[in-house]
């Protein structure tokens, strides 16, 4: 896919260049322009439809849309844990987990946005 270099400051700044799933902060150069609705299940190449990512949220979404995105990162605790060396770790306490609250760096954004405009 290639953009437009203003498309691509403008997806930049979205979330004052932050990855819009994860919330670290994205330098340009590395930033990935994800499809919020993929491409193959009918989303357009329109601004719009552009999030800033960094690759290993790029990556791990692939084509999934927001919510399948979200339910597999909800599992990868389950997932993470079925070889022995992790649940050994787990229990002795070399390795700890925090859980996914199932919501993504642009929602709260975006929440903290609107309640800002509704004051």
């Amino acid at each position: 896919m290639s953009i437009k270099k203003s498309d691509r400051l403008l997806v930049w700044n979205k979330y004052n260049c932050k990855c819009a799933y994860c919330g670290n902060d994205l330098d340009y150069k590395k930033m990935q322009v994800d499809h919020i609705h993929p491409k193959d299940k009918g989303g357009e190449d329109d601004i719009d439809n552009y999030n800033p990512s960094c690759r290993e949220d790029n990556f791990y979404k692939s084509t999934f849309t927001i919510d399948e995105f979200r339910e597999r990162l909800m599992t990868i605790q389950d997932r993470i844990k079925k070889p022995f060396i992790v649940r050994l770790s787990l229990k002795y306490g070399i390795i700890s987990f925090k859980p996914f609250d199932g919501v993504f760096y642009f929602e709260k954004a975006d929440k903290l946005m609107n309640e800002q405009l509704n004051k």
